[in-house]
């Protein structure tokens, strides 16, 4: 059987436009473009409200916007329901979503769905230098922005490993809707060599940009939200997906210039070095992380 890379490889192929694989949003001319969906069954938790699983689609899209360097300034979206009640809850979510992203909604298209509930939400940017998975290079500086565990947490609460009501009301917030990093998008416009969002899985999110790029990203450490302390542990937070931070391959030379203007949780983490793939303090990891293959 195919790799799930070939096949998504061969997937861009199809729609015309191999390099597709290589960003997390493209664009011409200066715009950024990105879609994402998901089916409820699938991507909704079960202590997530229909507003919260509203929000979080429309934050998942546009964080790739942001991963590419880029302001989002225009969503569309559409949604397939079984009742007039959940269309207006995920409606509520995509706004505050759209309010905390800084872009406004022009489009919606509502739809009946007879069974499971879906929902697609486009983004637009704009981004003075869009910025590609491809682009890293021996030497540079590999930064964390945002925290780390959020997804991994979801899962041990879903696996009965951790009880909800262990867990503050704070850090379910976090976990339902996750912070749009957008302060972010003009330092890595300005400064990085490649960056992608965490949407699949942290060490999934690190391969690609080392795949992409021919080389080995050399992690140190992996920085997780202090209020998982006791929840979590590192090893388990280094595979946490939808937590929907960046990773980016900044030039060692404009480090400090890109901290200052990160506005966000940013953290120096790892180098990139000669060679391929993924290492945890000199240990090679496979890109371990939520897949729907």
């Amino acid at each position: 059987m195919q790799g799930e890379e070939s096949i998504l490889r061969r997937l861009a192929e199809l729609a015309g436009n191999a390099d597709i694989f290589n960003v997390d949003a493209a664009g011409p001319q200066g715009l950024l473009i990105n879609i994402d969906g998901y089916a409820a069954s699938m991507s909704r938790l079960p202590f997530m409200s229909w507003s919260d699983w509203g929000y979080k689609s429309t934050v998942a899209s546009a964080s790739d916007i942001i991963a590419s360097g880029g302001k989002p300034i225009a969503i569309a979206y559409s949604v397939g329901a079984t009742s007039v009640d959940v269309l207006e809850e995920v409606a509520k979510g995509v706004g505050e979503a759209s309010r905390d992203v800084g872009a406004k909604v022009y489009k919606a298209d509502s739809n009946r769905s007879a069974a499971d509930a879906w929902i697609d939400v486009a983004v637009v940017g704009t981004t003075s230098r869009p910025v590609t998975r491809s682009g890293a290079m021996p030497g540079d500086i590999v930064v964390q922005v945002g925290y780390l565990g959020y997804g991994a947490l979801a899962y041990k609460i879903m696996k009965s490993e951790v009880s909800l009501r262990d867990v503050e009301e704070d850090v379910i917030r976090k976990i339902v809707r996750p912070r749009p990093h957008v302060d972010a998008a003009e330092a890595i416009s300005r400064y990085a060599h490649a960056s992608s969002d965490n949407s699949d899985g942290w060490l999934v999110t690190l391969n690609n940009i080392a795949s992409s790029s021919g080389v080995l990203i050399s992690l140190e450490e992996v920085v997780m939200d202090p209020q998982l302390e006791g929840l979590l542990t590192a090893e388990e937070s280094i595979t946490s997906w939808e937590d929907y931070n960046l990773a980016v391959a900044v030039p060692a030379s404009s480090l400090d210039e890109f901290l200052k203007l990160c506005g966000s949780q940013c953290f120096a983490v790892g180098k990139v070095r000669e060679g391929r793939g993924v290492e945890f303090k000199g240990k090679p990891l496979e890109p371990r992380g939520w897949s729907w293959w």
